[in-house]
């Protein structure tokens, strides 16, 4: 039941715009990830099927991931709290750069 009160804890802190944009962008990245894997498995047994979807999934589940990332950076900035804040802000700048690096390829 800690687990639980816990979660209530964090969810009654954080400002609900910041919050509602994160799990968005959360759900997006997983869906993403999830679609990746029935789109790669039938290219892995039949190899002469090539196509380029899945650079496109992945693409779309790192630009997701960075977005939320900068959402919590954004949401650092805006209420003040700086726990953290270096570290996510690296995370945000280097999970956009990978995403626009496989943009360009």
């Amino acid at each position: 039941m800690k687990i639980v009160e816990k979660i209530r804890d964090k969810v009654s802190e954080r400002h609900k715009l910041f919050l509602v944009l994160d799990i968005l962008f959360s759900l997006f990245a997983i869906y993403f990830a999830v679609h990746g894997l029935f789109i790669s498995i039938p290219g892995l047994l039949n190899p002469s099927v090539s196509n380029d979807i899945p650079s496109w999934i992945m693409f779309g589940m790192v630009f997701c991931l960075g977005l939320t990332y900068v959402i919590r950076v954004v949401e650092m900035v805006v209420t003040g709290k700086r726990e953290y804040f270096i570290l996510s802000l690296f995370a945000a700048i280097f999970i956009m750069s990978v995403s626009v690096y496989m943009f360009v390829l």
